[in-house]
């Protein structure tokens, strides 16, 4: 197995229409990251995507091992806390985490009080699986996780903030907003917690 763990502060246009079309299904997971400290106007931006040329274990269980995926890449390897300041980041995930990344995401929230994650994506992964529509719930119900009520980034945003600046703007969201309303409903039905 390998994995190719990626990383700048701007993405190609080719690679955020890919990556964040609802409607395709890539192998690989993109992580847009912004970052700030104290609620300063200044933030620092980032991505990381992992990739496997071969297989994923999100896509194959019968793997024992546990790689690295781009959550896990940007919590252990980029991000450096800093225990004195308060942090908000919001990430764009081209798909939403497995249940080992909200594991792994959990365990740093509680770990780092101070932190607060905001997480939009793009799609849904393996919403029919009763572990990840669990690890979903329990990760959107933690302190310190605002929001994961939102399938699909904003759009312009991550053009503007992910895109090297001086790139017109040519990425229309039309075509997908029927993939887009249908993941809403989906995630929406995930989050809502039985009654029963």
């Amino acid at each position: 197995l390998k994995f190719l763990f990626c990383f700048s502060m701007y993405i190609s246009k080719k690679a955020l229409r890919q990556q964040f079309d609802p409607r395709m299904y890539p192998r690989e997971t993109y992580l847009l990251c912004k970052l700030e400290w104290n609620g300063s106007q200044n933030f620092w931006r980032h991505w990381v995507r992992n990739e496997d040329s071969k297989c994923d274990s999100r896509h194959d269980s019968r793997h024992d091992f546990t790689p690295r995926h781009a959550e896990r890449y940007f919590l252990e390897e980029i991000f450096e806390p800093r225990s004195y300041n308060f942090c908000n980041i919001t990430w764009y995930l081209s798909w939403s985490p497995c249940p080992g990344c909200c594991s792994m995401i959990q365990d740093f929230l509680e770990d780092m009080p101070n932190v607060n994650i905001d997480i939009r994506i793009a799609r849904l992964y393996h919403r029919n699986l009763a572990r990840t529509s669990g690890a979903l719930r329990e990760l959107a119900s933690l302190q310190g996780f605002n929001y994961l009520a939102s399938v699909s980034p904003d759009y312009i945003n991550c053009w503007e903030t992910f895109i090297q600046p001086g790139v017109n703007y040519d990425f229309s969201t039309v075509n997908f907003q029927s993939a887009i309303r249908m993941n809403r409903l989906q995630l929406a039905d995930i989050l809502q917690v039985s009654t029963l």
